[in-house]
C-alpha cells in the first residue's frame, strides 16, 4: 500500500439525513484510506441550516451520524490510531466554531483522551506556513457574513436555507446556487411533483422577507455585531495561534455582504423580471376585460422592463461564484504571502499553481468520482494535486 500524503483536503460534504449514505460510506473510505494522514474538511462537512436548524446542537449532530454510522466510525477510528481531523467552518455549519459543536463533536466520535488535540476546529482559517486553508464563503457576497467570527446576522445564501430549502426539504437546490428563478420553478415540477407549487411558494416567502430584512434594516443589526466581532477575534488569535496581524490583514479582503445593499438584493432575486412579468400579466388580463389603453400601457411598461433585464443576461450570476473566489484567494495570496489557497465553497473544481478549489465530495457533477486534494511539498512550497475517489457503479450520483 502506497504510504498516505500528509495532508488531504475534501469540501461541500453537506452531510444532512437526507443525503445518500453513499456519500458518507464513501467518504469513511477516502479517511480509512489515509492513515495516520491529516484530513480536512474545508467546510460545510454539515448542513444543520437546512436539516435540523432548530434542534440543540448535541442533538443534531448525533441525529446526522446516527444517518451515517460509517462517517462516524471512520472519523473515530482515524483519530485513535494517530491520524489529525481539521474542520474549517463554511455558511451551512458555522455553528462548528462554537464550543458546543465541539464539545457534540467530541462526545460523538469518542476518541481516546490523547487523540483529542488531534481534532481541530476553526471558526475561519487553518493557516500553516504557505498554505491556507478555509471554506471560502467570506469571498462571495451572497453568502458572506457580516463578521466573519460571529455567528449572526443570516447572509442572503443561509437566509434562504433557513427560510426555504429546511420548510420544503428542497436539498437538490443546495447545488443549484446560481440558477436563475425560473430555471429552479420549472425544476420543482420536476423534482418534487405534487409539492411544487407549495415549494415555489416558499421560494417567494423567503424572497420577500430578505428583502424586507436588507439595507438600513440589515446594516443595523450587522454593525451590532461588531464588538462581539473583536472578542472572537482575540479568541481565535489565541485559541489558533493565528498572527493578530495576518487576522487585521483578513479582515478587510471579504465581501460586502449583498443584503447590506436593497437594490443588490432585489436584484439578486431577479424581482425586476418579477414584477415585469406580473405587470404584463396585469395588462393582458386587463385588455381582456375591455381596458385595453391600461392595459396595453400595463404590458409595455412590463416588456420594456423585462427587455431591459434581458440586456443583463439571461443568468446575470452564472459563474459568478469561483470567479469571485478565485479574486479572493489572489488578495489572500497577494496580501498575506501565501503560497497556496485552498477553498470549498463553489462545488466547482479549481486548479492553480497560487489557487486550488476541492470542488463538492457530495456534488461530483461530471467529475469520474469524488474530487478532493493532495497537498505535496514541493522544495518547500505546498501544491495541491487533484484526485478522484472512484464511486462504486451501483452508486447513485448526486
Amino acid at each position: 500500500m502506497l504510504q498516505s500524503p500528509s495532508t488531504v483536503v475534501l469540501g461541500d460534504v453537506h452531510l444532512t439525513r437526507s443525503v445518500p449514505r453513499a456519500v458518507s460510506e464513501d467518504l469513511a473510505r477516502l479517511v480509512d484510506a489515509h492513515p495516520g494522514a491529516r484530513i480536512v474538511c474545508a467546510g460545510d462537512l454539515f448542513d444543520l441550516s437546512a436539516d435540523l436548524p432548530r434542534l440543540p446542537l448535541p442533538r443534531a449532530v448525533e441525529a446526522v451520524f446516527e444517518a451515517h454510522p460509517a462517517a462516524k466510525a471512520a472519523f473515530g477510528r482515524h483519530l485513535a490510531r494517530g491520524g489529525e481531523l481539521w474542520l474549517v467552518s463554511g455558511n451551512h455549519d458555522a455553528a462548528l466554531a462554537l464550543s458546543d459543536f465541539r464539545s457534540a463533536l467530541v462526545t460523538a466520535l469518542d476518541p481516546p483522551a490523547e487523540a483529542r488535540a488531534r481534532l481541530r476546529t476553526t471558526p475561519w482559517f487553518f493557516r500553516e506556513g504557505d498554505l491556507h486553508i478555509e471554506h471560502g464563503h467570506l469571498y462571495d457576497p451572497d453568502n458572506a457574513p457580516a463578521h466573519p467570527l460571529v455567528v449572526g446576522e443570516a447572509s442572503l445564501g443561509v437566509h434562504f436555507v433557513e427560510q426555504f430549502i429546511a420548510p420544503t426539504g428542497a436539498f437538490r437546490y443546495l447545488n443549484m446556487n446560481d440558477e436563475t428563478p425560473l430555471r429552479l420553478f420549472l425544476s420543482a415540477f420536476s423534482f418534487y411533483g405534487p409539492r411544487a407549487p407549495y415549494v415555489i411558494y416558499r421560494y417567494f416567502h423567503a424572497a420577500i422577507s430578505a428583502i424586507l430584512r436588507s439595507g438600513r434594516s440589515y446594516q443595523r443589526r450587522a454593525d451590532d455585531e461588531a464588538p462581539l466581532g473583536a472578542e472572537e477575534a482575540a479568541r481565535f488569535i489565541t485559541e489558533l495561534g493565528i498572527p493578530p496581524e495576518l487576522v487585521g490583514t483578513m479582515l478587510p479582503l471579504g465581501a460586502r455582504p449583498t443584503m447590506a445593499s436593497l437594490s443588490r438584493t432585489f436584484s439578486r432575486l431577479y424581482f425586476d423580471r418579477v414584477l415585469s412579468t406580473l405587470a404584463m400579466s396585469a395588462g393582458l388580463s386587463a385588455a381582456a376585460l375591455g381596458k385595453k389603453r391600461a392595459g396595453g400601457a400595463a404590458f409595455s411598461m412590463g416588456a420594456l422592463a423585462m427587455t431591459l433585464s434581458w440586456a443583463r443576461g439571461h443568468n446575470r450570476y452564472a459563474g459568478s461564484v469561483a470567479e469571485q473566489l478565485a479574486e479572493g484567494a489572489k488578495r489572500i495570496a497577494d496580501a498575506t504571502g501565501a503560497r497556496l489557497v485552498v477553498f470549498g465553497h463553489t462545488h466547482r473544481e479549481a486548479l492553480t499553481d497560487r489557487y486550488a478549489n476541492t470542488a463538492s465530495f457530495a456534488f461530483p457533477r461530471n467529475a469520474p468520482g469524488r474530487p478532493y486534494l493532495e497537498i505535496e511539498q514541493a522544495y518547500g512550497v505546498p501544491r495541491a494535486v487533484r484526485r478522484y475517489l472512484p464511486m462504486e457503479p451501483k452508486e447513485a450520483r448526486v
